[in-house]
């Protein structure tokens, strides 16, 4: 039997040996664990409790940070009000005092800057770790009329993109290895990357973009990038997407970062862009909403039927059909950079 590589296990996997173990049947339970669907929604009187867990694997820089942002994102793409956060702090042996303050802190000040409680969680010193892993768990809440799912998408929405693809990655990759990289992109460039960071949250984005009206699906790429968020966007709501290349975002320091180390800036890690589809006659007004709030947003494509598939026009007029990522491109970076 084959062994898994790093990242998340592949789809079939999670379907065949995954998604099929979900205990009792329980009629609070509104929505569960489903492709494209990463937080889960329970009635709880008249409101819906929204709830997801994210690790931090991929990076060892400012973990405590990201595991705040990248739950909160999964809350608030359900239409929720990210508030309580826990977490799970496995440390290697050795690890002191000092670095459970420094990651400790980093929690504290991610939640802060968006509303949040941390309420509870748990600490290890954990046998055969390399570098400390935090597992984050965030709730949120929102009525029963409020939430937002990734399947809901409908043929003929529009397709749209707020900021920018592989903002995480970027990020990760200049922060973790910048020594590797300054020789490649110059100081500059690698500057810059680190200070995406900064952009990683969707908890405006997807605040906004509700308040327009018109929303129909909400879904943040994260590991294997915009490409494997667009799958899944349509896997969940079993329809077709056409995306343009050309109408697609990328800095170019992420350009030149993804150059300098041979990836595809469309299959990085993207945390802090947010794919929204929307009824097509009130995309304009979401595009509005969302610059008016400082928030830079296109339309990238077009929800179709399904017998169209998933498909990706290129810059150059070819079509590529879009796949699941096998993973994210950030983890060859890593392997690559841990082997020499």
């Amino acid at each position: 039997m084959a062994s898994f590589r790093t990242g998340k296990l592949p789809t079939a996997i999670l379907v065949r040996n995954v998604f099929r173990y979900r205990g009792i049947r329980d009629p609070s339970v509104i929505l569960g664990s489903a492709i494209g669907e990463d937080a889960a929604l329970v009635s709880v009187g008249k409101n819906v409790l929204v709830l997801t867990t994210d690790p931090v694997t991929g990076t060892t820089s400012d973990i405590g940070w990201l595991a705040v942002q990248v739950n909160a994102n999964d809350v608030a793409c359900r239409g929720a009000t990210p508030r309580w956060f826990l977490c799970d702090l496995l440390l290697p042996e050795k690890s002191n005092a000092t670095l459970v303050d420094t990651i400790m802190r980093s929690v504290d000040r991610a939640a802060k800057s968006i509303g949040v409680a941390v309420v509870g969680g748990h600490t290890e010193v954990t046998p055969g770790l390399k570098r400390p892993i935090v597992v984050g768990y965030m709730v949120g809440v929102v009525s029963k009329r409020g939430f937002v799912t990734s399947h809901g998408a409908r043929p003929g929405n529009h397709v749209i993109m707020t900021k920018t693809v592989g903002i995480e990655g970027t990020a990760v990759l200049a922060a973790d290895f910048p020594h590797r990289l300054q020789p490649k992109v110059g100081v500059a460039v690698l500057n810059r990357a680190q200070k995406l960071r900064g952009l990683i949250s969707v908890v405006d984005d997807a605040s906004v973009a509700l308040q327009a009206g018109g929303v129909t699906a909400m879904h943040d790429p994260t590991e294997g990038g915009l490409l494997q968020g667009v799958w899944e966007l349509g896997e969940a709501s079993k329809v077709g997407v056409t995306i343009d290349e050309s109408r697609i975002r990328i800095l170019p320091e992420t350009r030149q970062m993804c150059s300098a180390v041979r990836i595809d800036p469309l299959r990085l890690m993207s945390s802090g862009c947010l794919l929204i589809t929307a009824d097509k006659r009130k995309s304009n007004g979401i595009l509005r909403t969302l610059k008016e709030h400082g928030i830079p947003a296109a339309v990238i494509g077009t929800v179709t039927q399904r017998s169209r598939g998933r498909r990706l026009v290129t810059v150059d007029g070819g079509v590529k059909e879009i796949r699941p990522s096998e993973r994210d491109e950030l983890y060859r970076v890593i392997e690559q950079y841990r082997e020499e």
